[in-house]
């Protein structure tokens, strides 16, 4: 006897009410899908090669066609996959073919876009064409219940979001390498900032685990550059304009951590203590002078430049209360993997400083067995202790 024998049994029987009949059937729906995720994926991409290869017999022979033609097989694919997907919607919303048509119309509306602008000269950049594209599947995306399909429109939005609001601020970004930071840094804001937009709103909360991803990937490497370029004196001619969208967006992501419900006042505290920190590090020159001091033994220190002024002091010092501060708020919120993940970046900081502090005695037989020595150790202390400072963490009350 199948699931949904029983359940339509129960129904009947009065056992469960219809409410919890259909919550029932779509859990197990989702369950099944999760469970068949590499079939979703592998489907998905042999449908990316197909529109690959059709592209490229088009491009082979693109002169020879007709605007007229290009356009009419165009919007006839389009009109395809829109009945198929129709068809697949009433009865198979969660079946593979449902998921397969979806992305191919997406990506088709994106291609779309390109085919359009081509025809008719229409200028403009790559990025407002995501945004655009973003824009008008939204709604289509809505519908989506694999996470491949979700995760690519996010990745798109985010693309498109983060690359417009900084050359909203600065013309021919493509002219100025300089303002990537300023894209670094607004990529994680913006990312989090949505990510709390999506609580609020259930039919949004599908799209939540694609942007706690790319938060987490966006602000480690935010993170990482700016580590680097601090400690080499680096960003002290940069423009405080710059930084503008990720300011405000800043406010909002702030705004999103206070009236997060399920929240503590720790969690809250320390979230703030983060952003506040991660702003303060890129800012062009509150704390950073470009003095920079290679060698914690003064070997390479300009005479004018104390201890705690050299920014390869302060940076690493940053960067470790930075994730000391995440690490906290993801222990006391229960993200078992997110804690493991970030406490083990902040022993890999210090190994890294250890070797910016005692590079030269590292090149010695004595120093490699020190500095071998030291990463075994600290290894084993965080493994042995991971569990402790976890449960430390959940325990912590406001």
């Amino acid at each position: 006897m199948t699931t949904i024998t029983k359940l339509n049994q129960w129904l009947q029987a009065g056992l469960i009410t219809p409410a919890q009949h259909a919550n029932i059937l779509s859990f197990e729906a989702e369950r099944r899908q999760n469970a068949n995720g590499w079939l979703y994926s592998f489907m998905i991409l042999g449908a990316v090669i197909i529109g690959l290869g059709v592209i490229s017999l088009i491009a082979a022979n693109w002169a020879h066609i007709a605007d007229s033609t290009k356009l009419g097989v165009d919007f006839a694919l389009l009109s395809v996959l829109a009945g198929g997907i129709f068809w697949q919607y009433p009865q198979r919303r969660h079946g593979v073919w449902f998921e397969v048509l979806l992305v191919s119309f997406m990506l088709l509306c994106l291609a779309s876009i390109g085919l359009i602008s081509q025809i008719f000269h229409i200028s403009g950049q790559w990025y407002h064409a995501l945004l655009f594209w973003a824009a008008i599947t939204f709604l289509l995306s809505l519908f989506a219940r694999s996470l491949f399909t979700r995760f690519f429109w996010v990745t798109l939005l985010l693309q498109g979001l983060v690359w417009s609001l900084v050359d909203f601020t600065t013309p021919d970004i493509w002219q100025q390498w300089k303002t990537l930071p300023a894209v670094l840094l607004l990529a994680p804001l913006l990312s989090a900032t949505l990510y709390y937009a999506t609580f609020p709103v259930k039919t949004l909360r599908g799209f939540s685990t694609s942007l706690y991803f790319w938060f987490q990937i966006t602000a480690m490497i935010a993170l990482a550059m700016i580590d680097i370029a601090r400690s080499g004196g680096e960003m002290t001619e940069y423009q405080l304009a710059w930084f503008v969208p990720a300011y405000m967006t800043a406010g909002l992501l702030a705004l999103g951590i206070l009236l997060h419900r399920e929240y503590r006042w720790l969690n809250r505290l320390l979230l703030l203590g983060a952003l506040g920190l991660l702003l303060l590090y890129f800012h062009p020159d509150w704390l950073f002078s470009g003095q920079s001091r290679y060698s914690l033994f003064g070997s390479q220190a300009q005479a004018t430049v104390s201890f705690w002024q050299a920014d390869d002091i302060r940076a690493p010092l940053l960067t470790l209360a930075i994730l000391f501060l995440y690490a906290l708020h993801s222990g006391n919120s229960g993200r078992q993997h997110t804690f493991n993940l970030v406490t083990f970046l902040i022993g890999l900081r210090f190994v890294i400083l250890y070797f910016q502090a005692m590079g030269g005695l590292a090149a010695t037989g004595v120093g490699l067995i020190v500095s071998g020595s030291l990463i075994i150790g600290m290894t084993w202390l965080w493994y042995k202790s991971r569990d402790r400072l976890r449960a430390w963490t959940t325990g912590l009350q406001t």
